[in-house]
């Protein structure tokens, strides 16, 4: 089962720097979209946001350890200032998901 990610980016200042001094580090899509695909990954979109993220990327990799191999990879580097990566599922797994939290009988009960 594949794992699709919206995977959101934050650089640190010395980063943007760097990418501002050197035309070689400016494009980061494709740097990212090579890793993803270093690790088996399938890159869908990338882009440029303004605000509290830099990048934001989608793309699905074969599952979760792969992932987590390339967040791994990316975080070990230091490029973040931080970053966010949410799993992403079909609205069909939403609604299955919903039909089996309705249907497990279960004695979880709220605190209140």
């Amino acid at each position: 089962m594949t794992v699709k990610v919206l995977y959101l980016v934050k650089y640190e200042n010395d980063q943007k720097a760097a990418m501002l001094k050197s035309e070689a580090m400016r494009e980061r899509a494709e740097i990212h979209r090579k890793a993803i695909v270093d690790f088996g990954g399938v890159p869908i979109a990338q882009y440029a946001t303004f605000g509290e993220y830099d990048m934001v990327y989608i793309y699905e990799m074969q599952d979760n350890a792969h992932l987590a191999a390339n967040l791994h990879l990316t975080d070990s580097y230091g490029l973040a200032k931080y970053s966010k990566a949410i799993i992403l599922m079909s609205n069909e797994e939403m609604t299955e998901s919903m039909v089996i939290a309705a249907e497990t009988k279960t004695d979880y009960s709220p605190a209140t």
